[in-house]
Formats: C-alpha cells, structure tokens, sequence
C-alpha cells in the first residue's frame, strides 16, 4: 500500500494500481508478436515438408513413379529455400539489430531466390525423366502452404482470444 496524501484525507491509505513503466509495455508488446511470428514461419516450414510428402504422393497416383518423383522435388525446391530464408531472416531481433534484420532479410530472399533457380538447373540438368508438369505443381502446391498456415493461424489465434 502507498499512502495517498491530499488536503481532506491526510494520511489515508488508498490502494494504487502498479502500472509497469511505458519501456516494459513497449518491450513485452512486440516479443509477443515476435514469439508468434516464429510459431508460424515453424508451422510453415514443417506444413511445406508435410505439403512436398503429399504431393509427391499425390504425383505417383496420377502420373506414376515419375511424376511422383518429380512433384517430390518440386516441393523440395519449394522448401529447401524456404528454411534458408528462414534461417538467415530471423536470426536477430530487437530495434538495436533493426539494420541487421534488414539485411538479413534482403541476404535471405536473395539466397532463397538463387537457391530456387539453383535447384530446379540441377533436377533439369542432371535428371533425364522428369515430367515437367509434375515438379512446376509440385512447387505450386507446396508454395501455397505460404498463403494457408498464416490464414489458419490468425483464425486459430482469434478463436483463442475470443474464449
């Protein structure tokens, strides 16, 4: 309790709320944030592995082992880049490492850019049977992984909060 003073109740004892100070508030506020965009970029890259499973699986029921094989890999190229992105976009965080996230951003989307070219030369280049309708579904497929955990996750954060 903290005594409250003022010219009628002189000495009285009146309650007063803690109010964490205005750097807590704005600390704690973005870590939240922070903590949740690193839940979902986790979903993400564990849905798109899960997403190249199935296509891959889904390949092989309608075009056979190669186009099985071939909508694996482009699922493949679709994640592979996306866990370097990942890796090299979140690797700091705070308004002290602003320039550094930045960059790393910037270092990360360009990798992940030169990763996904990379990749789709070496399967056209080293592999003779590849069915090219396959592996561009493939990589579509799972791309759209990138559109749909978000959207769930927002839902789901918003069901959460709702309760």
């Amino acid at each position: 309790m903290i005594r409250a003073f003022d010219d009628h109740h002189a000495g009285a004892v009146a309650p007063v709320p803690f109010v964490p100070p205005a750097h807590e508030t704005a600390i704690a506020f973005p870590m939240q944030h922070a903590e949740r965009r690193l839940r979902v970029i986790r979903q993400m890259l564990v849905w798109q592995l899960i997403a190249s499973l199935g296509v891959g699986v889904l390949g092989v029921g309608l075009a056979g082992i190669t186009g099985g094989w071939s909508a694996l890999l482009g699922g493949l190229i679709c994640w592979l880049p996306s866990c370097w992105f990942a890796y090299r976009a979140f690797r700091y965080r705070g308004a002290r490492a602003a320039r550094l996230i930045v960059r790393s951003f910037y270092a990360g989307e360009a990798g992940k850019l030169f990763l996904t070219m990379a990749l789709f030369t070496l399967v056209f280049v080293n592999l003779e049977s590849v069915n090219a309708l396959a592996l561009f579904a493939g990589f579509a497929g799972v791309q759209l992984v990138n559109w749909i955990v978000p959207i769930a996750s927002a839902i789901a954060d918003t069901r959460q909060t709702s309760r």
